[in-house]
């Protein structure tokens, strides 16, 4: 069963002296069972994991037919038990008909905000749903199709919704009062859309205090598309099973990036860590 981790994050900025802890939570699917709905979400009977060796990261995607859905808002899988107010949401995905996208600030079935993808009209919206009628709150024109696979996220401040699509930021808009505050989030397929969604990610900045000198810490470091694990340099590949090696249930991970941050790559080896093993991972900025 995989449940969600929380991961803790230290970013300390070169021109800032407080230092910002930052939960992560990740919904993998990857060790979930094929065929079911994981426990940790609700959702109607067309929500499943599913096997995709085309997926950015595998093995394992969430899958939604929402082809007979009589719900004319779409078909919503949401997380069970946990509600955000600010912070970064995103997924990737990827949709074969109609349109999908992520949910947040949802009260209700019938009121929620939304970031939708629809390929067949090459556009990406912000919909706020208020007792089921829709309202857009912003939209732009897209370069897409079905059956590809994008990144969409959405970065909530308490004032505005930033919305991305591929790493670019392409909508702002302010809140709505009517929708702000925590919400639940979640994964929509509308339009009697089908679609599928690799990984579900959220992450939370608060200040907090770096980890103690006391601590026992292993370190790798993203130097470009190299990474070092103390001063081994090892491939994607290996990373899991060189964590492996030096694993040990008390250690934190310290995780050193470069300022022009390679998130697909911080990604990836937060991925393999969780996997193995590690509960405490940190992430800091290469002086």
């Amino acid at each position: 069963m995989n449940r969600f981790r929380q991961i803790l994050g230290l970013w300390l900025a070169s021109v800032c002296t407080v230092a910002m802890a930052q939960e992560s939570y990740l919904w993998s699917f990857d060790r979930d069972t094929v065929g079911k709905l994981p426990s940790y979400l609700t959702a109607d009977p067309t929500w499943s994991v599913a096997t995709d060796t085309g997926a950015p990261t595998l093995p394992n995607v969430l899958a939604a037919d929402g082809s007979g859905c009589t719900n004319a808002l779409g078909s919503i899988c949401a997380v069970q038990g946990f509600k955000l107010e600010q912070g970064h949401l995103w997924t990737r995905l990827n949709v074969s008909s109609g349109a999908a996208g992520l949910v947040f600030r949802m009260r209700a079935g019938n009121n929620f905000d939304v970031l939708m993808v629809t390929p067949d009209t090459s556009r990406l919206q912000l919909m706020a749903i208020h007792n089921g009628v829709p309202q857009e709150l912003a939209g732009c024109m897209l370069k897409t199709t079905f059956g590809r696979w994008h990144r969409i996220g959405v970065e909530l401040d308490g004032r505005t919704i930033g919305c991305y699509f591929d790493g670019e930021l392409r909508l702002t808009a302010a809140e709505d009062p009517m929708s702000a505050g925590k919400g639940s989030i979640g994964l929509i397929v509308a339009g009697g859309g089908r679609g599928r969604f690799d990984d579900l990610n959220v992450d939370i900045a608060a200040p907090s205090e770096p980890p103690r000198r006391s601590e026992s810490i292993i370190q790798v470091a993203l130097l470009g598309d190299r990474i070092l694990v103390g001063s081994a340099l090892v491939t994607a590949t290996e990373l899991a099973d060189r964590l492996a090696q030096r694993f040990d249930k008390d250690q934190r991970l310290l995780i050193l990036v470069d300022k022009d941050i390679n998130y697909e790559r911080v990604e990836q080896v937060m991925k393999a860590a969780v996997t193995v093993g590690f509960e405490k991972i940190s992430i800091e900025l290469r002086k």
